[in-house]
């Protein structure tokens, strides 16, 4: 393209709209150009420029040139195409920085948490996050640690939200860093997830602590005593339960407490008195039949268990009649 055509449209702006149509490499010709020429020429992006007068071997370098200059510059637009699109894949905010301190690239999560567009962010100083207030200076020292090629992750508070910043240097020559690349993963839900399940342990500690109390505390009693539901399934027997009629735990758990009556046994445990009357406290002669098949008359008391004004459990008390002493 000769910079200087015999028409109204000079060569520049000619080439200027043909390189932003069709991205045809561009060279320009000329015999003189003035300084403000060159500095039009520049914005153009040419690929070279050859004075005049010149001969067929100055085209055949420059063109071959200029095609070379054209595929590198290609190849570099779709690898910034490519970071781009991989960088938007996700909704974290994502910054690569280059070596000179510069945001390469921002996905629009980063741009949106600096209040910005990406094409705003994109040549400007990675610092100039900091003295807008939309990083914190600890995030700053981190990337500039990295450009020595030492990474760094941390947990920062931005905003009554939760960041995982995770600050990575990108290596390029032999002992140098080519690029730093700066992710924020929003860990917000994660921590309130931490925080509950937290609290969820702490109640479950201190359950099973009020648990363990209440199970020594019960076996420490001198009489028997067996907790159910609120229908009258056995869940425990504390450990006297066990020395006077024999049954363990496993041996009883799960069953009806009326299946230790022995037939004899004159006290209303059944399944449907259990259903019909939740809150009175029952108390009677009861004769159980331990497990070698002996009869044990007991004195019984059934209390209800409340919590919050809901029945939880039902607690049997168990007395023996005649210490000492079993009925066959």
């Amino acid at each position: 393209m000769d910079i200087h055509l015999t028409f109204a449209m000079d060569g520049i702006t000619a080439g200027g709209l043909i390189r932003s149509r069709w991205d045809i490499p561009l060279i320009y010709i000329t015999a003189f150009a003035t300084q403000e020429m060159i500095e039009r020429a520049k914005k153009t992006n040419p690929s070279g420029y050859i004075l005049k007068p010149f001969n067929e071997r100055q085209i055949q370098s420059a063109v071959e040139i200029a095609l070379y200059n054209s595929a590198l510059e290609r190849q570099l637009k779709e690898h910034d195409a490519m970071i781009n699109t991989l960088i938007n894949a996700t909704s974290n905010p994502l910054i690569l920085i280059n070596r000179q301190g510069l945001i390469r690239a921002v996905n629009e999560a980063g741009a949106k948490k600096a209040g910005k567009l990406p094409e705003q962010l994109t040549g400007t100083p990675f610092m100039d996050l900091l003295a807008g207030g939309y990083i914190i200076s600890r995030l700053a020292e981190a990337v500039q640690q990295a450009a020595s090629g030492t990474g760094s992750r941390f947990e920062e508070e931005y905003k009554g939200a939760m960041f995982d910043h995770a600050v990575i240097p990108i290596p390029g020559s032999p002992g140098t860093v080519q690029s730093i690349a700066v992710f924020f993963t929003d860990i917000s839900i994660l921590k309130a997830a931490e925080i509950q399940l937290r609290a969820v342990n702490d109640q479950l500690t201190a359950e099973r602590d009020r648990l363990a109390a209440l199970t020594a505390a019960l076996d420490s009693m001198d009489d028997p005593v067996i907790i159910t539901d609120t229908v009258g399934n056995i869940t425990y027997v504390n450990a006297v339960f066990q020395t006077r009629l024999g049954y363990t735990l496993p041996d009883v758990e799960g069953k009806h407490v009326s299946t230790l009556a022995a037939p004899e046994n004159q006290f209303a445990l059944n399944l449907e008195g259990f259903v019909n009357d939740q809150k009175s406290v029952r108390t009677g002669k009861f004769i159980a039949r331990n497990k070698f098949g002996m009869n044990v008359p007991l004195l019984l008391k059934s209390s209800p268990v409340f919590e919050e004004n809901r029945m939880r459990n039902r607690i049997f008390v168990l007395r023996e009649e005649l210490l000492g002493k079993h009925v066959a």
